[in-house]
């Protein structure tokens, strides 16, 4: 070892640099930085999108549906959402919110750190949790589109919190307060808070009192359970503490305004489901979610929406419905239907307790549908009734139930034979009638009183309803040729070959809309006209989506002079010669004092009774009958001219009310003879329309000839 040089044992140690850890660490942090930064990079090319998503996004909003005339019938909708300008929101709404909600809402970015601090420290003192949201960041948070979702995650907050500091950026507060103020929940089935005014208080939300609207303001933090048709107690402590909110720890109301709102009777204000149906019941128009005025038509204009447009469109889209309604008719329809049903179910009450089978009472069903004739409104339906309580009856018996129409089916048959020749004086035997059914039986029809009446002219058969004539005209002019005429006017059911002659009393079933579309033939000159429900669509924005002109269909169903002649025959239906005692089956019309025409009809065993009738501005048809399809009673006081005739005179008479009568038109190739009504013999005093090419004979028939089978009526009358 050479001298002065250490020991190995006393080398000093070496040293070693912090390059490499001081290098790990940077690397660590960079890696940390850069991920931070692309998270925030991505989260913030996201917001970015979402607010594209926000500057286009529009609530969901039900279709309105509408009277023709205006008046409001209901909405579809799944989320009961009335979205409204902010200026329609009345200043203490808009307080009252964000006294309870966000009492710094006109001074933060969007995001509230105090908010969020004050909600952890809330939650780490009681072990439970309350928002620290702002109200830019619950639209951030409620509006579907931006996705921004409801988990309790870390990166959900972190995006929620980016997403609202960027709406802020690109919305004005007042933007942002309507978006919160139309969005939001507030119970049972409100979105937004006119949803919620209609709901609660049964009025717009501009007509809310500083109490109401504290009231909605207070039921955002547990809407079911602070709402204050089921929870009023709750509904009323929160009430008062969003107003104390309101005037001591925000200043938003003055101390005179603060105590006139707790001393507001709230029980008062809130619409209970009582209160809701009496009002219904008095036909208060009150709003309620997916109830509708006039709901059988209404149904059927979901059915016409449905098969048009989609789901979504139809229940979220704020489609604006207009239908062919006229409400003022709808309402008359209802109130002759149902007073008419109601005094036959009275009747019948007490006559089942007499006999003691009060057991066997069922309350008696009706339909009645109008049609308009007027040329700028051929086939609107102005009324349709299609049960007593769309609640408990969903089955629309106007447009779904198919029954016989007995009687009230001869029109068509009479015009067949008029089509061919024949003359309201032309003259068929009335007289006791048998042929061999299918089965090898023997058929006897029977007129209605079970007599026969001899000759008769087509005129006096069809103001009578005699059933035999109307046998023999289709014996003679061939079924199909009857049903021909039947399915050009209108009535849509298949009539099956094996009817045969049972056409002729109206065997075939039929619809209650089917039938008046068939008769509004006659009354528009042989021109059948579809029938309008849905007369405009628009969207929200206003814009035309839909107009019935169209999609018009008209057709020519039968000859305008065959029209006329079966219009002017049915006119004596209903016409009645008091002098004379002569009361045709609708007789009980007179009342109208106006030109009018109509058929009655009864089928076998009473189960359905009939009117069909029209002036020159409305089509009426008039059914009653029991569901289950049971006989309505026995005799006379159970027929169409008793039953039916007098709710189609009621409702005809309301419906023409500022209308001045005018007679029906009489279509070219027309002519006019003086005839006896009875005989329709030429030289009498009753004026009888004629297609030109045919003329009433001259005599009725020989004296020399036999009389059996007149009976002593007919030859009084005669």
């Amino acid at each position: 070892m050479t001298p002065g040089t250490p020991h190995p044992e006393h080398t000093p140690p070496r040293r070693r640099g912090c390059a490499g850890l001081f290098f790990c660490l940077m690397l660590l942090i960079a890696s940390v930085w850069g991920a931070c930064l692309g998270v925030f990079v991505w989260v913030l090319d996201d917001a970015k999108t979402t607010i594209t998503a926000l500057e286009a996004f529009r609530p969901k909003v039900g279709s309105k549906v509408y009277s023709h005339d205006g008046e409001l019938l209901g909405e579809f909708a799944i989320e009961q959402r009335q979205a409204i300008p902010l200026n329609e929101m009345p200043l203490h709404l808009q307080k009252a919110f964000i006294a309870t909600e966000d009492d710094k809402f006109y001074e933060h970015k969007g995001v509230r750190i105090d908010a969020i601090i004050n909600a952890a420290k809330y939650a780490l003192e009681t072990g439970r949790t309350r928002g620290g949201s702002t109200i830019t960041q619950q639209v951030v948070r409620n509006v579907e589109p931006l996705q921004v979702g409801l988990e309790r995650t870390l990166r959900r907050k972190l995006r929620e919190a980016i997403v609202a500091l960027q709406v802020e950026r690109e919305f004005t507060k007042d933007e942002i307060l309507e978006l919160y103020l139309n969005q939001i929940f507030l119970g049972i089935s409100a979105y937004g808070v006119e949803a919620a005014a209609r709901q609660y208080f049964g009025k717009h939300c501009s007509e809310l009192t500083l109490s109401e609207a504290a009231t909605l303001a207070a039921i955002t933090r547990s809407p079911n359970r602070q709402e204050p048709i089921h929870n009023f107690e709750n509904a009323l402590a929160r009430r008062n503490i969003v107003l104390e909110q309101m005037c001591h720890d925000n200043h938003l109301i003055t101390e005179e305004e603060y105590q006139a709102a707790l001393a507001e009777d709230l029980a008062a204000s809130v619409i209970t489901p009582e209160k809701r149906a009496a009002l219904r019941k008095n036909a208060d128009g009150l709003w309620a979610p997916n109830r509708f005025k006039a709901p059988y038509l209404v149904e059927e204009v979901r059915r016409f929406l449905l098969d048009h447009y989609g789901k979504d469109e139809v229940f979220e889209d704020g489609l604006e419905i207009y239908t062919a309604l006229d409400m003022r008719l709808q309402r008359a329809a209802e109130e002759c239907l149902y007073a008419a049903l109601d005094e036959f179910d009275a009747a019948k009450r007490t006559s089942l307790e007499k006999q003691g089978r009060l057991d066997e009472f069922a309350p008696v069903s009706g339909a009645l549908v109008c049609l308009d004739n007027r040329p700028q409104f051929h086939g609107f339906v102005r009324a349709l009734v299609g049960g007593r309580d769309f609640e408990k009856e969903k089955y629309n018996t106007a447009t779904q139930a198919k029954r016989q129409p007995g009687s009230s089916v001869k029109p068509f048959v009479w015009a067949a034979a008029i089509a061919s020749g024949m003359t309201a004086s032309t003259v068929v035997v009335d007289e006791a009638f048998e042929r061999i059914d299918g089965n090898g039986l023997p058929w006897r029809p029977q007129n209605f009183d079970g007599k026969y009446h001899g000759p008769m002219s087509l005129r006096h058969a069809l103001e009578r309803s005699i059933n035999i004539v109307s046998i023999k005209l289709v014996e003679q002019l061939g079924m199909p040729l009857v049903r021909s005429y039947m399915q050009s006017c209108g009535i849509s059911t298949p009539i099956d070959n094996v009817v045969g002659l049972t056409i002729a009393l109206g065997t075939p079933e039929v619809t209650v809309l089917d039938h008046c579309v068939a008769y509004s033939s006659f009354a528009n000159g042989g021109v059948r006209h579809d029938p309008v429900t849905v007369a405009e669509i628009r969207n929200r924005d206003g814009l035309p989506r839909y107009n019935y002109t169209g999609y018009l269909r008209q057709h020519e169903a039968i000859d305008p002079r065959v029209a006329y002649v079966i219009t002017h025959m049915l006119q004596g239906v209903c016409t009645p010669d008091f002098k004379t005692g002569f009361y045709p089956t609708g007789w009980r019309t007179h009342e109208l004092e106006r030109p009018r025409a109509g058929k009655t009809g009864t089928t076998n065993s009473n189960r359905n009774v009939w009117f069909c009738g029209y002036t020159p501005d409305f089509t009426c048809v008039v059914w009653i009958g029991y569901r289950d399809n049971r006989p309505l009673g026995r005799g006379k006081n159970y027929t169409g001219g008793r039953l039916a005739c007098p709710v189609w005179t009621k409702f005809m008479i309301a419906a023409h009310e500022g209308l001045s009568p005018r007679d029906f038109s009489v279509p070219k190739g027309i002519t006019f003879f003086d005839i006896d009504r009875i005989t329709g013999v030429r030289g009498g005093s009753y004026k009888e329309a004629y297609i030109e090419g045919t003329t009433p004979p001259a005599e009725w028939f020989s004296l020399e000839e036999p009389l059996d089978g007149l009976d002593a009526q007919l030859l009084e009358e005669l």
